[in-house]
């Protein structure tokens, strides 16, 4: 189960615990013509996931392989521009 709160998602895992994503950084694909938001696991920043969504802010799992590598490519861009 998911719900987003502003800026914020959070899932229950298989054993009932709550675990906090937050909003990394937002990006539009001119490519696949989709907003993107990659969210950081607040208690391991290393733990990134990645959805695109709408104009209602519904979800959705990347579907290809080549939006993961657009994905790389934005992530890589923004540690350049973030000093990270």
């Amino acid at each position: 189960m998911e719900k987003k709160i502003n800026n914020v998602l959070i899932f229950t895992d298989e054993n009932g615990e709550q675990v906090v994503f937050r909003v990394l950084f937002t990006y539009y694909s001119e490519v696949f013509k989709k907003d993107y938001a990659v969210f950081y696991n607040e208690k391991d920043e290393n733990h990134l996931i990645a959805y695109s969504f709408d104009e209602n802010n519904t979800l959705s799992a990347l579907e290809t392989q080549e939006e993961y590598k657009e994905l790389n490519s934005a992530l890589e861009k923004y540690d350049e521009e973030s000093g990270a």
